[in-house]
């Protein structure tokens, strides 16, 4: 029992030598301390702004390394700690507590990370290293006391990036099948611009095959009303983040049809102005030009100009409708050789007019209509008896 008291008498010593150290350590002046410091410790990492790419395809953790050190003349427990303002970020440390001889240090990893298509901001973080206790037989550090605490701090960032969806809204192949006539003639087509980025982006749709369009006779432009835009080789247009836009559209035509009929593609392309190294986006635009000789018409007969149907609407459904399209069918039927068909075809409408107008006399007389209003209702009625069978449409 003796030996117990006085063993555990020596340990009661010992701290009591070791507590009156450190409080002279405290008072002692500063250049008594820096020669020999029983308590020290010190933190050190090495980035101090970290950067996170939160592209959706490219997100990843950031790692960086960082040391910590027992920089006292006692055995120490040190523990490390970190934060980050803000939610959005998260800090982790691959390890939080060290038991480190005096002078020793040791490695660690602090994992910085934020979810995917976070927004662009930066927030301060903060690594903390703190003397839990010292000596071999430890005794516990006051937080923050004897020169217990390091930090190493800085900031970490979310980076913008660019990420777009573009396409056209009518994906069938336009056809023209008429020349550009003032504001005439023009197709349009609307552009769809999705910004999938954290950022608002610039961006641009550009035409790729301007010079092969050129030599087709193509002629081409981009407006936007809201927001004002104009533009002959490429669309720009400045798109918020998480926004679609349907404002652009594309006009192109031709300035003379050709005799024959051809198809091309209008390659665009849309890229970023904001991020450079962002991927682009390409879309085409299929197109037919309709020949003049093979345009699809009235009766399925090749072509018929305007100006021969501003003359059956004008003659409209009596005996001169009838004569026009005698004169219409001769004129398209020309081009297909097929003369004598359309004189019969159009011999039998006539036929049909003529009997419809004399029994819609007979039927006037037997309602007791007087006879010279008989007349005056006809007077502009022609005889087509004498149409002869072989009546030669090229005489017209």
């Amino acid at each position: 029992m003796t030996l117990n008291l006085l063993g555990q008498s020596g340990e009661t010593m010992k701290r009591v030598c070791l507590i009156s150290l450190l409080l002279i350590c405290l008072f002692a002046p500063m250049h008594a301390q820096a020669q020999a410091t029983p308590i020290g410790v010190d933190i050190d990492c090495d980035q101090q702004t970290i950067e996170i790419n939160v592209h959706p395809e490219q997100n990843a953790p950031v790692d960086v390394t960082c040391v910590v050190s027992n920089t006292g003349s006692l055995n120490q427990k040190i523990n490390v700690d970190g934060s980050v303002d803000g939610n959005s970020f998260s800090l982790i440390l691959s390890e939080s507590s060290f038991d480190l001889a005096a002078g020793e240090d040791a490695t660690f990893v602090a994992t910085f990370s934020a979810s995917p298509r976070s927004e662009v901001t930066t927030e301060d973080y903060n690594i903390t290293a703190t003397v839990e206790s010292v000596g071999q037989d430890p005794i516990q550090i006051p937080w923050g006391q004897f020169g217990s605490t390091s930090e190493a701090s800085g900031q970490v960032k979310s980076m913008p990036f660019s990420r777009m969806s573009f396409q056209v809204q009518d994906k069938s192949t336009v056809i023209i099948d008429e020349k550009i006539d003032d504001d005439d003639g023009f197709y349009q087509v609307q552009l769809t611009l999705f910004n999938d980025g954290n950022v608002e982006d610039d961006i641009v749709v550009e035409i790729m095959n301007t010079q092969e369009l050129s030599d087709l006779g193509i002629t081409h432009s981009f407006f936007s009303v809201t927001p004002f835009y104009f533009g002959v080789d490429f669309y720009r247009e400045l798109v918020a983040s998480g926004s679609t836009s349907n404002s652009g559209f594309m006009l192109f035509g031709i300035d003379d049809l050709p005799e024959e009929s051809f198809n091309f593609e209008i390659e665009l392309r849309a890229y970023s102005l904001t991020d450079e190294s962002a991927p682009y986006v390409d879309v085409t635009v299929d197109a037919q030009v309709t020949g003049s000789e093979s345009a699809g018409g009235a009766f399925g007969i090749e072509s018929v100009s305007n100006d021969d149907l501003k003359i059956v609407g004008i003659a409209g459904g009596g005996i001169i409708g009838v004569i026009v399209l005698l004169v219409l069918i001769s004129k398209l039927t020309k081009k297909a050789g097929k003369q004598k068909i359309a004189a019969k075809e159009a011999k039998k409408v006539a036929k049909a007019e003529k009997r419809t107008k004399k029994a819609n006399r007979r039927a006037m007389k037997k309602a007791g209509i007087p006879e010279d209003v008989i007349d005056d209702e006809f007077e502009d009625d022609l005889d087509f008896g004498d149409l002869d069978e072989d009546f030669d449409f090229e005489d017209l």
